[in-house]
């Protein structure tokens, strides 16, 4: 018999009943965080870690951001590179690195935001039409693939194929090993939607009087009107909640705020400070006024909601 190494260097071939394969991809999120071991005993934990991972701010590190359901997507992966003798033997030398595209709708404004992603080093997590989710793993903690996006869009329709409205994202996938030989699932029987993609919200200056400040809320986009103002729909519920402010070099220094309360006729917030606090500032000095996070709005009713700071001037 010829000596071996296969079993140390080699799996057997058995299959197990109900092995999982990659199904038609449905939705992909960006996620630089990841899911600890603890948060993926179950099928509902993990879900409710992806869910709470999406409304958390943009700037925080474990955050999760969901891209649209996808509506059409085509393989783009490299070749595998070959290689042959002269007398004919053929062999593989390299994998080629895996890559799609897909398509998914989405406006002017969306396609902006989704640029700000481009050639950015990110991780992602893929989520088929069977409902489950894939990526790898860095020791026990579930994490997405290394991948670059590119986002594409914005051109005349020719009216020769659906066209407007549809945004085209390349993926590139930035380690065969780890996209092949090492992906992870996760079955979910939570619903999609209940993982949010959140829209930012500016929190803009208005007016003052003495320590009452007027404060707009808007969502930046390409409408040459202008911003839109999101108080109709959640300025009462916004005004209900929770703000904090600061001062200082590094805004270390609290400052109390009296009250904050809705004013209908400019159609803003009117956020007062405590008056004793306020007057003993430096003329000019900064104001960070802090909202509350997605994730409050959320339990508030404001959904797909991110409040973004402002910097206020005495």
């Amino acid at each position: 018999m010829a000596y071996s190494l296969c079993g140390t260097s080699v799996d057997n071939t058995g299959q197990q009943a109900c092995d999982k394969a990659k199904g038609v991809l449905a939705n992909i999120a960006i996620d630089n965080g990841v899911v600890e071991e603890a948060d993926y005993a179950s099928e509902a934990d993990f879900f409710a870690a992806l869910v709470a991972k999406s409304k958390l701010s943009k700037s925080a590190t474990e955050k999760l951001f969901i891209l649209p359901e996808i509506q059409e997507i085509a393989d783009a992966s490299e070749a595998n590179k070959e290689g042959s003798l002269g007398l004919g033997f053929k062999t593989t030398l390299q994998e080629g690195k895996p890559a799609y595209k897909f398509k998914f709708f989405g406006g002017a404004d969306l396609l902006k935001r989704c640029k700000t992603f481009d050639n950015q080093t990110v991780r992602i997590r893929e989520y088929d039409a069977n409902g489950v989710w894939w990526g790898t793993k860095s020791g026990t903690d579930s994490i997405g693939y290394q991948a670059k996006l590119f986002f594409t869009g914005g051109k005349p329709a020719t009216g020769q194929n659906v066209e407007e409205g549809v945004i085209e994202c390349t993926v590139s996938i930035l380690s065969a090993v780890e996209y092949y030989k090492n992906s992870y699932w996760m079955e979910s029987d939570g619903n999609i939607s209940d993982i949010k993609a959140l829209l930012d919200v500016n929190l803009t200056y208005i007016s003052k009087a003495s320590n009452v400040y007027k404060i707009g809320m808007e969502i930046p986009g390409s409408n040459l009107v202008g911003p839109y103002n999101i108080y109709d729909e959640q300025g009462a519920a916004i005004a209900a909640l929770t703000f904090s402010a600061a001062t200082g070099a590094t805004y270390g220094t609290s400052l109390a705020i009296t009250s904050i309360a809705v004013d209908a006729t400019l159609k803003c917030l009117t956020v007062t400070f405590d008056s004793t606090a306020f007057a003993a500032l430096s003329s000019g000095a900064s104001i960070k006024l802090i909202p509350p996070t997605p994730a409050v709005l959320d339990a508030a009713d404001v959904t797909e909601t991110e409040l973004l700071y402002v910097i206020l001037t005495k």
